[in-house]
């Protein structure tokens, strides 16, 4: 039963596994600057940085009108962050030497990794037997997922409450839409 899983839905795991990765990828240069001061040099938190990073400069660009809510301007922003962490590791002082220190840090970098990979399995799994969208608040968290996925621009249309905003805080719901629009 959970190879049947995993087959019908290994794709969109792994799909939310690369743009995870990617979106950690494009923060990278950014940690390595930003956060320097921790051991492994922020490279396990370049993904949720990255996630973070590349959600607010979408939200932004939709929010004042210069791109569209399409894969167009979220992918617009990936390379929006990549090229501002390209610029601030390679635009200041402070560069380190990442063959030495890949060699130095890489068994806590490749646990990181593997924990990472570990746990997204895992909890996709879990929420996988525990799908029920009628407890608690989640057919109001669909409905503004469904909003700000459907939404051309941002702030997005409130799902019950036509011709209005959500006014609420829909930020996450924004990184959410992104990656299952992507």
């Amino acid at each position: 039963m959970l190879i049947d899983f995993f087959v019908r839905e290994g794709g969109v795991i792994f799909s939310w596994w690369l743009l995870v990765t990617l979106a950690g990828l494009a923060a990278t240069p950014l940690a390595l600057r930003m956060l320097a001061g921790l051991p492994d040099r922020g490279l396990l938190l370049a993904r949720p940085l990255g996630l973070l990073a590349i959600g607010f400069v979408f939200w932004l660009l939709a929010m004042f009108g210069f791109v569209r809510n399409d894969t167009g301007g979220m992918t617009l922003a990936y390379v929006i962050v990549a090229l501002i962490g390209i610029v601030a590791y390679f635009g200041g002082r402070g560069r380190v030497d990442l063959r030495a220190w890949w060699r130095a840090h890489r068994t806590a970098l490749i646990a990181g990794e593997l924990l990472f990979a570990l746990a997204l399995i895992i909890w996709a799994v879990y929420r996988a037997y525990q799908g029920d969208a009628f407890t608690t608040e989640k057919p109001m968290e669909l409905a503004f997922l469904s909003g700000v996925m459907r939404s051309d621009a941002f702030p997005p249309n409130d799902p019950w409450f036509a011709g209005y905003a959500i006014s609420y805080y829909y930020f996450g719901y924004v990184i959410a839409a992104m990656l299952s629009t992507l």
